[in-house]
Formats: structure tokens, sequence, C-alpha cells
């Protein structure tokens, strides 16, 4: 049951209370620091750092420049889910990572995974998957919170190799929602996965696809991947906002962005530039939420914080926390019972709040 929240509660106690959607979360990146250090010992992994202090400051340590990037941060995140050796290793991250979820309200959450990481570390695609499958249902058992899975295939890494991961999907369509691109950003990536997402839509999956911010080629990669891919929801995407006739391509064909303050987190300009955008396209009718994206690995905290922190930084309104919550319920990959169950629920809150 949703918690009752008084006028006089701060925003603090609103945006805890608030029930909530995630549509945009790596598992690899929920990995705990406690949980990521006896996972490596387990499996005799070194790591270059032994502390949580330390797997946080690694990053900062070793980016190329002052502010943020991506091959920065997914050098870090490979250290970290380079552990994952075994099975075993991905249904913990999972279980982990559904019991905080529901410590932070989180009533359904779509998490990505990428199959490529663990075949290349001797986990086969079979167990890594059945894994996380016995995950899923462990954490709505133990903790209450429905799930999905997105396979990401990673755009760095051949084309060619997503047609029999997709194949061998198949014989756990029940577990996976869709699919998505993750990963480095490569030049001209989209076309190179055309036909395996027309495989997957044939098939009945959902589409997305990471473009992350100011990437080479954001806006051309944005409209390819709608056009060429037919994606319904860009994972980042925020560059939309840069180019008129993009917005209007993203406006017309009801696509959703998953954006993601916490990729910035810790870097004040870099967070208000890119709140300033969640707002301009929010404001512009796109249907944005609120994701957290890789919150261990960050170090930026869950959920409730991400949505907390963008509210006071940008600022936003309880009004317009509200809307992006909206908005997850909406572009979520769920059923349509679903959706009015957890809009009722939303609805609830909002009544019991004014």
């Amino acid at each position: 049951m949703t918690a009752k929240i008084r006028p006089d509660h701060s925003d603090a106690d609103f945006v805890a209370m608030l029930p909530k959607v995630e549509l945009h979360v790596h598992v690899e990146g929920t990995i705990e620091p406690e949980t990521l250090f006896n996972i490596a010992d387990r499996n005799s992994i070194e790591l270059p750092y032994d502390t949580p202090q330390g797997m946080l400051s690694y990053q900062t340590e070793n980016k190329s420049e002052g502010t943020e990037n991506l091959a920065n941060f997914l050098e870090c995140l490979d250290i970290s889910r380079s552990a994952l050796r075994t099975a075993s290793d991905y249904h913990a991250i999972t279980v982990n990572f559904l019991r905080r979820c529901r410590d932070e309200g989180v009533r359904y959450v779509e998490m990505m995974f990428d199959p490529q990481q663990a075949i290349r570390q001797g986990v086969p695609f079979s167990e890594c998957l059945d894994a996380l499958a016995q995950g899923r249902n462990d954490g709505l058992r133990d903790h209450g919170v429905r799930s999905q899975w997105i396979l990401c295939f990673q755009r760095d890494h051949p084309a060619t190799e997503a047609a029999p991961l997709l194949d061998a999907a198949m014989a756990h369509s029940t577990e996976i929602a869709g699919v998505g691109l993750d990963n480095y950003e490569t030049p001209g990536f989209p076309r190179l996965f055309q036909s395996a997402f027309d495989q997957a839509r044939i098939a009945g999956l959902r589409l997305t696809s990471h473009c992350d911010v100011n990437q080479s080629d954001s806006v051309q990669h944005i409209k390819a991947c709608i056009e060429h891919l037919g994606v319904e929801r860009i994972d980042h995407g925020l560059n939309t906002v840069d180019d008129p006739a993009l917005l209007e391509l993203v406006l017309d064909r009801e696509v959703a962005l998953t954006g993601c303050p916490t990729f910035y987190a810790g870097q004040s300009a870099c967070l208000a530039d890119r709140l300033e955008m969640h707002r301009s396209l929010a404001d512009a009718g796109v249907c944005i939420s609120l994701n957290t994206d890789d919150p261990a690995q960050f170090g930026s905290g869950w959920l409730t914080n991400t949505m907390l922190s963008a509210m006071q930084a940008a600022p936003f309104t309880r009004a317009e926390i509200v809307r992006f919550a909206q908005n997850a319920i909406d572009t979520a990959w769920t059923d349509a019972t679903h959706k009015r169950e957890l809009t009722v629920e939303l609805d609830s809150f909002c009544n019991a709040s004014d």
C-alpha cells in the first residue's frame, strides 16, 4: 500500500514515498562494493581497488578530461563486471538489486544485461539467462518487485554476434521483454544492427537503443535508430533537443526517452546542463523518464536519490517529478492491466499529498 504523505512533509519524504518505475538500469552497474569485493575474491579476480572509496575515485583518476566521458566510465565498469565469472554471480547481483528496489519504493523495473560480456568471461548464455530469470522470480517472491529483462547487444563488437544471441534468447522468450544496444558508441552503429532488430521485431520483442549524450553524430544516431531500427525508446537521447526536425520526429513517432541524470553526478555544471535538457524535452511533449543507469558504479545513489537530486538541482516541482514518474509507467513494456494498477497507485499517492 502506498504511504500517505502530508503537505508538510519534505521533498525528501515526498520522493522517498513516491511509487516508482525504472526503465534504464544495467544490472552489472548495480553491484554494490561489498558484493563486488566478495565476488572478486571468490573468483580470484584482482581489482585495482579494495574499498568503496577507491572504486569511486578510480573513475575520477582515470578520466581523460576534466568532465564526464563515456569511454572512461565504460573502462571502469568493465573492471567491475569482469569479476562476474559464474551464473550464481548473476543471480546474486539480480536479487541484491531487486531488494534495493523494494527499499527504494520501485514497483517495477526493466533491467538491461550484456550477455556478450558473460560469454567472454566463461558464463554460457543459457546459464547466464537461467540465473537472471531465477533472480527475477526470487526478487518478485521475496521483495515484491516485478521486473523484466532487456538483452543488450554491444555496439563495439561485431553485429554478426547479435543474430545467434537472439536465436538463443528465443528459448527464453518469456523472460526477455526487448533488446537494446549499449557500450561504446561507434560511428554509424544503427545500420549495422538493422537486420538483428528486424529479427527481434518479428519475434515480438520491444526495441530500444542507447544514444549517449554529446557523442559524435548524436543527432544522426538518434534519427537512424528511429528510422532504421524502429526503436520505441531511446536510452538517454537528450541531444534530441538540439535539432527541431529530430524533435518533431520523436514526437511524431511517439518515441520515449529514458533519461539518466546520474551520469553527471558530482559534476554540477554538467548536471545543470543535462537537467535543462530534460526539462526542455518534457516541456516540448517528449515522454521522458528519470532513471539511474549504473547507480552503484557511479556512486550516485539509487532512484530516490536520483529523483531528489534532480528535483533540487533543476529545480523541478513535485508535479514535474510526478510527470516523470507517470512517463515511466506510460512507456514501460508491461501489460495494460499492470500499467493501470501502477497509475492508480500513483494517482492515489498524489491525491493523498494534495
